[in-house]
C-alpha cells in the first residue's frame, strides 16, 4: 500500500513511539498535558478523532482526515508541540518521537471495528487492567460517564483548593490553551488524592474531543462495543508497531518507586550521574521485577550498567 493511499471515508490508525523506545508518560500530569494539547489542536485542525490510547512509551490514534496533507499537518503539529513542552519541562533537547509515524488505512466497517478494539485493548494486552473500560487513558470510560474514576464533582460542594484548580482549568480552556505539566503539578499540589482523581476527570471531560458517538455507531451501542472489546483483542499487522509481549505493570511500579523517592522532583530521574544511574538500575530491577530492557527504557540508559 502506498504511503499516500487515502480513500474517501477511510479511518487511519496512527501509531507513534518515542525516539529511543523509552518511557515518556511517567506521570498523570504528563498524560493530561498531552491530552489537552491534542484537544486544542484537534479543534484548530478540525480533525475527527475516533480513539486515543496513551501508553508509557507510545501512542495510538484513530483519525478521520480530509486528505494526507491534513493528516500529516495535524500529527506533526501535535507531536512537535508536545515535544517542545517536554523538552522545556525536563530541561532536555532533541527529538522526542520517532519519525515517520506509522499509519494503516481502514476502509470497511469490519476493519474499523477491529482497529478500534485493538486500540482500546492496548492496556489489557499490557496487563494494566482486565477490561478496556477500566483504563483511564483509552478514554473509553468517558463515553459512558463524565466522572468514571472519581466522585462527581460539584464545584460549590468542594474545598477551595479544588474549586480554584477547576477555575484555572476553565480559564485556560476558554482561552484555547493547553495545560503544561508544570501548571498541572501546581494545580495538583495542594489536593488530596481523591481530589486529584476528581480534577483529572474534570480536565478530561472539559477538554473532551474524541468522537465517541461515531465510534460507538459501528457497534450499534456502547454495550455492544464493550462486549466486542471484551471478547477480542483485535489484530493489527500493518501499523508499524513492533510487538512486545512483556507487561507494562513494571513501568507503573517503577513510576511509583520513583515518585516515593523524589526522582521526579526537577526531573532528577533524567539527570542522574553514571554512578547514580547504575545504583537505581539495580534498585528498580530488584524492587519491581522489571527486565533489564524495561529499566533501560525507564531511565533512557543506552548502556548496561
Amino acid at each position: 500500500m502506498k504511503s499516500d493511499f487515502f480513500p474517501p471515508g477511510a479511518w487511519h490508525h496512527v501509531y507513534t513511539i518515542t525516539k529511543d523506545g523509552g518511557v515518556l508518560f511517567y506521570r498523570i500530569t504528563d498524560r493530561l498535558s498531552f491530552y489537552t494539547v491534542m484537544s486544542v489542536l484537534t479543534r484548530r485542525h478540525r480533525m475527527t478523532v475516533l480513539g486515543v490510547s496513551i501508553m508509557f512509551t507510545h501512542l495510538h490514534f484513530m483519525l478521520k482526515a480530509v486528505d494526507i496533507t491534513h493528516l500529516r499537518s495535524y500529527i506533526g503539529d501535535v507531536l512537535s508541540t508536545f515535544s517542545r513542552i517536554v523538552n522545556q519541562d525536563r530541561d532536555s533537547r532533541g527529538a522526542v518521537f520517532r519519525r515517520p509515524f506509522g499509519r494503516a488505512v481502514r476502509c470497511s466497517e469490519k476493519e474499523k471495528r477491529a482497529s478500534l478494539i485493538y486500540l482500546y485493548n492496548n492496556p489489557v494486552e499490557k496487563k494494566l487492567c482486565q477490561r478496556a473500560i477500566e483504563d483511564r487513558w483509552t478514554f473509553l470510560a468517558y463515553a459512558r460517564n463524565t466522572f468514571p474514576f472519581s466522585a462527581t464533582l460539584v464545584k460549590r460542594n468542594v474545598r477551595h483548593a479544588l474549586r480554584s484548580a477547576c477555575d484555572v482549568v476553565d480559564r485556560e480552556y476558554r482561552a484555547g490553551r493547553y495545560l503544561r505539566p508544570a501548571m498541572l503539578r501546581e494545580l495538583f499540589r495542594n489536593l488530596f488524592r481523591t481530589e486529584q482523581e476528581q480534577l483529572t476527570d474534570y480536565i478530561i471531560q472539559k477538554y473532551q474531543f474524541i468522537d465517541h458517538r461515531e465510534a460507538i455507531g459501528l457497534f450499534d451501542d456502547l454495550n455492544a462495543l464493550l462486549l466486542a472489546t471484551d471478547a477480542s483483542s483485535g489484530k493489527e499487522f500493518d501499523v508499524g508497531e513492533n510487538f512486545d509481549p512483556s507487561s507494562d505493570v513494571a513501568y507503573r511500579e517503577m513510576c511509583s518507586l520513583a515518585a516515593r523517592n523524589g526522582l521526579f522532583e526537577n526531573w532528577k530521574l533524567l539527570h542522574l550521574s553514571p554512578d547514580e544511574c547504575a545504583g537505581w538500575f539495580r534498585n528498580f530491577q530488584l524492587s519491581t521485577g522489571a527486565s533489564r530492557s524495561q529499566v533501560r527504557k525507564f531511565l533512557h540508559s543506552e548502556e548496561k550498567p
